[in-house]
């Protein structure tokens, strides 16, 4: 009876903790529009269109510099993670998404050769 009831507490626990992901990828999934991105040493902000549309299955398309991309992308609090798929090519992306404002690097967000996006949900 102790196993079951520790089993038990083991699934519960797992659904749980599967639902707090679920929640935090709803929220985050949607349309966000490019704000301005730039080269992280530059003092000058481009404002070329692009945006990002995230689905809540963690997949989405990234349109900038004229094309389509395919993305996968996960949250967890605040920091958010993206990998972009084109040619067979990727890039992998860091940043933060807070009160619906997403900042992604290409890089390490203090390298000069970061490039830098900002958008607005």
């Amino acid at each position: 009876m102790k196993k079951a009831i520790a089993v038990l507490l083991i699934l519960v626990l797992a659904l749980s903790l599967a639902s707090c992901g679920n929640s935090e990828m709803k929220n985050a999934s949607g349309t966000y529009t490019g704000v301005h991105s730039k080269w992280v040493g530059s003092e000058e902000w481009e404002t070329d269109p692009f945006s990002l549309e995230l689905k809540k299955d963690g997949t989405g398309t990234h349109n900038r510099d004229g094309l389509e991309i395919s993305v996968t992308w996960e949250i967890s609090g605040e920091n958010f993670k993206m990998t972009e798929t084109f040619l067979g090519m990727t890039i992998d992306y860091t940043g933060t998404l807070k009160d619906g404002e997403l900042h992604l690097y290409n890089g390490e967000p203090t390298d000069d050769l970061t490039y830098e996006y900002v958008y607005k949900k």
